[in-house]
């Protein structure tokens, strides 16, 4: 019995590969863009405290105030360049969503064509079985035929 044969199975293969590599390197982004998610929330808490504590140093010990002051300010500074970080690790794990797409459009695209080729292939090979069981059936009927005339050609010559 015949076998079908695509002949893009190894461009089919890559994509199928390329399609896993893009998804790791999501995965990857992702997990960069959580941890940057949990320092800025971290920092943000460290920078509310520092807050709170320059609030309580100018009640309570102004001469502390300077230093609560400078670490606040210091926070804050550092809390902005982790949001500028996010924002960034925002728009790579975008772009790398854009490449997980388009290679998972490109894996389906030869999926596809391989199933519509399958699918032809097969049609076209029970076709071509029908059409040999059709001639023998015919092959047989013609001999039968052959046979029968031929036993009534012997019975009248006798």
């Amino acid at each position: 019995m015949p076998q079908f044969k695509f002949r893009l199975d190894a461009p089919l293969r890559l994509a199928e590969r390329e399609l896993e590599n893009e998804r790791r390197c999501l995965a990857k982004e992702l997990e960069k863009l959580h941890q940057k998610k949990t320092f800025c929330i971290d920092k943000e808490k460290q920078w509310q405290k520092a807050l709170e504590g320059q609030r309580e140093a100018g009640l309570k010990e102004p001469e502390h105030l300077g230093s609560w002051q400078e670490y606040a300010v210091s926070l804050l500074q550092q809390l902005r360049k982790l949001q500028q970080e996010l924002e960034l690790q925002e728009k790579v794990v975008d772009v790398q969503r854009l490449r997980v797409r388009n290679a998972h459009q490109e894996q389906e695209k030869l999926k596809k064509l391989k199933e519509k080729q399958e699918a032809a292939f097969w049609l076209k090979e029970q076709r071509r079985e029908q059409k040999a069981l059709d001639e023998t059936g015919q092959v047989i009927f013609i001999r039968q035929q052959e046979q029968q005339k031929s036993e009534t050609e012997d019975g009248t010559y006798l």
